[in-house]
């Protein structure tokens, strides 16, 4: 009888748990492309894409980076590329970063995310407890 109240309390405590980081603190931060692209990378997982020119809508979504490889997914109903994975190299320093694409059904997400990034504000990273 114990087994269903030990399964419940460890479901709610998982629930509870600070998200962990997915990120590292090299990635995150405010980024700006040549071209005028803002980039916005959380270590949580979730960036914020803004493309350059007037009424253009942010792209919310999620990625990846295992210290050489970055994957984006845009969120569902934010950018006509929302069911496909990208897949891109990234060479991180300390103030720039330069994305290449390995695969990525999305055209238009390629043309905003390959090439350089400067970094333009600090990371905001989720503090540790």
């Amino acid at each position: 009888m114990r087994w269903p109240y030990l399964t419940l309390a460890l479901a709610l405590a998982g629930c509870a748990a600070k998200p962990e980081a997915i990120g590292t603190r090299e990635l995150s931060g405010s980024w700006r492309s040549a071209e005028g692209a803002m980039l916005e990378i959380e270590d949580t997982g979730v960036m914020m894409l803004q493309r350059p020119g007037p009424k253009q809508r942010p792209v919310v979504g999620a990625y990846t980076f295992n210290g050489t490889e970055a994957t984006f997914r845009d969120q569902p109903g934010s950018n006509p590329c929302s069911d496909g994975l990208g897949t891109y190299t990234l060479q991180v320093e300390p103030n720039a970063f330069t994305a290449a694409v390995v695969r990525d059904p999305c055209q238009d997400r390629q043309k905003i995310l390959v090439g350089t990034w400067t970094r333009v504000g600090a990371a905001r990273v989720t503090p540790e407890s």
